[in-house]
């Protein structure tokens, strides 16, 4: 048991290392996994490693939420759930990489923007919102992020321009729960409420909100900054949201 659990961290342990897990954190959450309950005493003679240097481990472990303790005197460890471990590692990267975008890639992007091409801010009335909408579906992008909560903009050309476009690019839609969509080729997913509405590409980012006056008005822009944090909240409420309707 004791090669199997070297043959894991020694798989794993340089992608762990990246993320500031060191080798002998994985080898006794593993033989924690493994063995159910043990002491630190139990822990330090399993690893060979001494009394005195097990607690800081232990701790760090605990911190992570990867394992807990239970009971006094002697004080037993146990680890939690792999899966509900490895939720926690994958966000905690996702939090990471998100630091990283947000403090060094959008200031980065932003500079380079600026010293190197003109962008355009301008607002849309109601009006013209949906030929916005399409004419931003039939340029050319990689990617187009839309998130809808108003009805009036759910049209049927609406989805067919979706549907043409996700065939070789990727599309996502995020539905607000009070509204459907019929589709066997859109990645749609729905969260209870949301803001507003609107459309992400590559290039640009065209945002819809309804005001006091129960009118809509959207706002483009091509500037790369504000496509950025489209981009990166939009993410985050893909995340959130529920492949499930009933769900959400």
């Amino acid at each position: 048991m004791s090669q199997n659990i070297d043959d894991i961290v020694s798989k794993i342990g340089n992608i762990a290392r990246a993320f500031g897990i060191s080798r002998n954190e994985l080898k006794l959450y593993f033989i924690l996994l493994l063995n159910g309950k043990m002491t630190a005493k139990e822990l330090s003679d399993k690893i060979n490693i001494s009394y005195t240097k097990i607690y800081p481990i232990l701790t760090k472990l605990e911190g992570r939420g990867w394992i807990r303790r239970i009971g006094k005197r002697p004080s037993y460890y146990i680890a939690n759930p792999i899966r509900e471990v490895w939720e926690n590692v994958k966000k905690n990267i996702f939090d990471s990489l998100e630091k990283i975008e947000r403090d060094l890639i959008l200031p980065i992007s932003v500079l380079l923007s600026s010293q190197t091409s003109f962008y355009n801010i301008a607002l849309v009335q109601q009006d013209a919102i949906n030929q916005t909408l399409q004419q931003i579906l039939s340029e050319n992008s990689s990617k187009y992020y839309v998130a809808i909560s108003f009805p009036e903009i759910l049209s049927q050309e609406l989805v067919k321009l979706l549907e043409a476009n996700s065939y070789k690019h990727d599309v996502k839609v995020i539905l607000s729960k009070s509204l459907k969509v019929d589709s066997n080729v859109l990645q749609v997913r729905y969260l209870d409420s949301m803001f507003g509405s609107g459309i992400i590409t590559s290039n640009s980012i065209f945002l819809i909100i309804k005001t006091q006056g129960n009118t809509l008005l959207g706002m483009f822009s091509n500037h790369i900054y504000f496509v950025e944090i489209g981009k990166v909240y939009f993410e985050y409420l893909w995340e959130k949201a529920d492949k499930n309707r009933d769900n959400a």
